[in-house]
């Protein structure tokens, strides 16, 4: 008898769980906005959506970029009125004074405020032979786009090696393979 008793009461158990299963299915079922679909909508860039920057690093080096008009921002050396609009180069070096510390522990960094669009030539040289990785990020106004690369360069004193980057209305993207170039 009490077997049959415990059996009627784990049946019950079992019959309210499942009731409010259904039910919460159902309120879920009732509430959901209509039209809407368990995908979520895919966020599309606004027809004016341009590029918001462009930057380029790189560790123990010295960077320049050759704007498609000509004009040039770099890491070291003068500022002059040929300076790309908008652009802004840092050098950041946190243990420098310690001991034993060189320029490899530097990164450089240019960054350019809306960048027109065209082809940019960036320029890195060193004071050793070595190779070295930049590092080019990039993203849109909007930043529904946003990315970057690496690019591995060989470099030498005296001998500075250059790539171009490709900077269109909503993309950034690598034009050639770096290659040493006359100073």
């Amino acid at each position: 008898m009490a077997s049959s008793r415990l059996q009627g009461i784990a049946g019950f158990i079992g019959l309210l769980v499942l009731s409010g299963v259904l039910g919460y299915l159902a309120w879920i079922g009732i509430t959901r906005p209509p039209g809407s679909s368990k995908r979520s909508a895919r966020r599309s860039a606004p027809a004016n959506d341009s590029l918001a920057f462009l930057s380029v690093a790189g560790d123990g080096v010295e960077l320049e970029i050759v704007a498609p008009d000509g004009r040039r921002t770099a890491t070291s050396g003068p500022t002059g009125a040929e300076r790309i609009p908008g652009s802004e180069a840092t050098v950041d070096c946190p243990r420098f004074a310690a001991p034993g510390a060189s320029e490899e522990e530097c990164t450089a960094s240019i960054s350019i405020s809306t960048p027109s669009p065209g082809d940019y030539t960036v320029i890195v040289r060193s004071t050793r032979s070595r190779a070295i990785v930049v590092n080019v990020g990039w993203s849109t106004v909007s930043q529904l786009k946003r990315g970057g690369f690496d690019v591995r360069v060989q470099v030498a004193p005296g001998r500075p090696s250059a790539f171009m980057i490709d900077a269109a209305r909503d993309a950034v993207g690598q034009r050639s393979e770096p290659r040493p170039v006359s100073p």
